[in-house]
């Protein structure tokens, strides 16, 4: 069954104020959302092989460009709702550049002609599967849309989508440059921030998928912590993390014991030690953190979590669609000053999906500006907790909640106190 992840209204009202005719993905998580196909050389480091034309109006169809020997795995993977896919293989003729009247304009790059694909032979008198009839048939229905190599099926599919001499934000720079040398004709502007800007306000299906990332990523930091001892060390801790999201259905990223990792080879009775731990599940992500001991937790460590729990209550109260992120932060960081803990100073909200954060950032002399959001409907959010005291040990609560109409829904399971080992 086909997914849908890409929020088509949201992205054309976000366009229509960035003053963009549409867009061109080439970062693998935008592709991906773009058109729910995770393709097989994503992740590989094989970057650029895959891109998505989503055009602003609706009236051209979008494109999704991938190499031709991938489009029987497009099939098997589920489709993709994005009508008009472009293949590549690789050119007949060596020179790319000869110009002539051949090209989209008198004077542009001629387009090469590019090598039919021709696929697998198919065994004479063999029963084939319902899978390998399928293969079978994309393959003759997409036969004759290859281009040359992925630039030139890029442009192909920009034209197609109506969106030639018109406005294209894009999400790498390069593109600009490649889609000019091919001959499109267009406006490029920067809009990594504007495919961040769509992605913050989840669709149905992405919720699910964060539901379940939540879910099994919350398990898996749970059964990993078990496993703490006097004689353990980190990355056997992590190790555990990993294989326990593996059994899930998921993929770990990390599991960290603090910005510095353990101040000792091994944990200290007594001493508090926060995890925090990040992983995937069909790559939107679950995010959580808590604090873990060895031995019974002393006084403070008790009025310290109680304190940073009594944040946790303020956030609840407090999240709703309107309220900025600075204004979240300071309520929090004051409900757990007020509630006995002076010492804490940090308390960082985000967007979650397919990245850490979703929300979008303008890089500037200064580095990344990420403004001062506002929280929308069906957004999901996590609010980091973490408090570091060298020499004493390290706390943290981070949880994830579902903005909702008029305040929000926790998909972690809230149960908040020290995990005494």
């Amino acid at each position: 069954m086909v997914r849908t992840l890409y929020n088509a209204a949201r992205a054309v009202a976000v366009m229509d104020r960035h003053h963009l005719d549409g867009l061109v993905a080439a970062q693998e998580v935008n592709v991906y959302y773009a058109s729910g196909y995770w393709g097989v050389l994503m992740g590989s480091g094989r970057s650029h092989s895959y891109f998505a034309v989503l055009p602003r109006g609706g009236r051209e169809p979008p494109g999704l460009v991938m190499g031709s020997f991938e489009w029987r795995r497009l099939v098997t993977e589920g489709g993709t709702w994005i009508p008009n896919l472009v293949g590549y293989t690789a050119p007949v003729d060596a020179d790319h550049a000869t110009q002539g009247p051949e090209g989209p304009e008198v004077g542009a790059p001629r387009m090469p002609r590019a090598h039919p694909y021709q696929g697998w032979p198919v065994r004479e008198g063999a029963k084939l599967t319902p899978g390998e009839r399928a293969w079978i048939e994309v393959q003759d229905r997409l036969r004759g849309q290859e281009a040359a190599s992925a630039v030139w099926a890029l442009a192909r599919a920009v034209r197609e989508a109506g969106l030639e001499h018109r406005v294209i934000g894009v999400d790498d720079p390069r593109i600009a440059s490649w889609l000019t040398a091919a001959g499109v004709r267009a406006k490029f502007v920067p809009a990594e921030h504007v495919f961040r800007e769509i992605r913050r306000v989840k669709t149905p299906a992405e919720i699910e998928l964060l539901a379940t990332a939540a879910r099994i990523n919350e398990e898996a930091c749970l059964e990993a912590s078990r496993a703490l001892r006097d004689d353990i060390s980190w990355d056997e801790i992590e190790n555990a993390y990993m294989a326990a999201m593996a059994r899930r259905g998921g993929r770990g990223v990390y599991l960290v014991g603090g910005s510095g990792g353990l101040p000792a080879p091994t944990p200290r009775r007594g001493e508090p030690v926060m995890v925090d731990a990040f992983g995937h599940y069909q790559r939107y992500h679950g995010d959580f953190g808590r604090s873990m001991v060895l031995g019974e937790p002393d006084e403070e460590l008790v009025a310290r979590s109680r304190a940073m729990q009594a944040g946790w209550s303020e956030v609840l109260e407090s999240v709703r669609p309107g309220l900025r992120y600075r204004e979240l932060a300071l309520r929090t960081v004051n409900a757990i000053q007020r509630a006995g803990f002076p010492e804490f100073c940090l308390a960082v909200p985000h967007s979650l999906g397919l990245e850490h954060t979703d929300d979008p950032a303008v890089m500037t002399r200064d580095g990344l500006d990420y403004g001062d959001p506002v929280l929308e409907e069906n957004m999901v959010i996590n609010v980091d907790l973490p408090f570091i005291e060298i020499g004493w040990g390290s706390m943290h609560l981070e949880d994830t909640l579902l903005v909702t109409a008029d305040g929000c829904r926790p998909l972690t399971s809230m149960q908040m106190d020290v995990l005494v080992r």
